[in-house]
């Protein structure tokens, strides 16, 4: 079987070749091969995993260069600013473990092609249900836990109008606490979302006596 190779990006000079001996040691293991990838290079790599170290995250990791999953060793959380990055982050300790990689590299593969396996790809965008994304090569939102209810649940009824009433049965559970103005709030944030950070407008349709609509054309 072809080995999955995990590109391994570094800023820190004296970390480069110590990383380098560990992988060098190593990849005879298991069927994932770690290589020491130039930061030119990452484009030609696969955007599931990358192992990068702070200085390189910190100082040159481009924000439009996507990964499912960065894992940063010897990371300094507070100078990253992990909301840019649009990735999963996993931070790893020196010194570095290389089996305890190899499996959490391993499982965590395996979590992103399950996750694939549940997105939904449309013409020009893929929702991922379980990071709660709505995305394509250039435009990215992220769904907070309320948002994405509601989307689903518009997704669920796609091809027809969902009243207010059943909307909120479906997001809020019949909590006899939420009304219909507190729906009509999250939904219009939603759009302003999908909007400023999408460039989509009216995805989410609303008609009197009839309820919400996903215009799912413009995906």
């Amino acid at each position: 079987m072809e080995k999955r190779v995990i590109p391994v990006t570094l800023g820190n000079g004296k970390l480069r070749p110590i990383i380098s001996e560990i992988i060098e040691s190593n990849n005879i293991f298991g069927n994932l091969e770690f290589q020491l990838t130039d930061k030119n290079d990452l484009d030609k790599n696969n955007k599931s995993i990358l192992i990068a170290d702070n200085e390189f995250v910190v100082k040159e990791l481009s924000h439009t260069i996507k990964f499912d999953t960065i894992f940063i060793i010897n990371c300094d959380s507070d100078l990253i600013e992990t909301d840019k990055l649009k990735s999963k982050i996993v931070l790893l300790s020196i010194p570095l473990q290389f089996r305890d990689l190899y499996q959490r590299v391993s499982t965590t593969l395996e979590q992103i092609n399950s996750q694939a396996a549940r997105k939904l790809n449309f013409n020009s965008f893929t929702y991922d249900p379980s990071m709660r994304t709505l995305s394509n090569d250039n435009l990215y939102l992220r769904f907070t836990e309320k948002e994405s209810q509601i989307f689903n649940s518009l997704l669920d009824n796609s091809n027809v109008y969902i009243s207010k009433k059943d909307l909120l049965k479906k997001v809020w559970s019949y909590n006899e606490d939420i009304d219909t103005h507190t729906l009509e709030t999250h939904i219009y944030s939603l759009r302003k979302k999908i909007e400023i950070n999408l460039l989509l407008k009216d995805l989410i349709v609303f008609e009197d006596n009839k309820g919400y609509f996903l215009n799912k054309k413009l995906l």
